[in-house]
């Protein structure tokens, strides 16, 4: 079965596999995989690399900004998607959170201000 979806919905995001059950991979690190679907608790990837259920991938999240992040997370599912493609899903362990802008005011009940440094980044919510 082939099956062809537009991906606009994530124009720019991408991963690269830094790590699959604590092994480095320098091979699959110098390629981006593209994103099909992108959500709180994790996305939709396509892939020429043959993952197992349950494998733990490190992988660096692109958004369409430039900003990157680390990302921890296990395969979750997968099917098949076009020729030696398959499609993945990806759900976070670690390391996917909401990033404000770098510096934010937060106001204490008893009325002090503090500013929180967060790290710049896209507001992936």
């Amino acid at each position: 079965m082939s099956r062809h979806q537009e991906r606009s919905s994530t124009v720019g995001y991408c991963i690269q596999i830094l790590i699959v059950n604590g092994a480095v991979q320098d091979d699959y690190s110098n390629k981006s995989y593209y994103i099909e679907n992108i959500g709180k608790g994790g996305f939709r990837f396509i892939s020429d690399i043959a993952f197992e259920l349950e494998d733990r991938v490190q992988v660096l999240l692109r958004f369409p900004d430039n900003h990157a992040q680390e990302v921890l997370g296990r395969i979750c599912y997968s099917e098949e998607f076009d020729g030696n493609q398959k499609a993945y899903g990806f759900s976070i362990i670690k390391g996917f959170y909401s990033l404000r802008s770098s510096h934010d005011k937060i106001t204490a009940k008893d009325g002090s201000q503090s500013t929180t440094h967060y790290s710049q980044g896209p507001n992936v919510e």
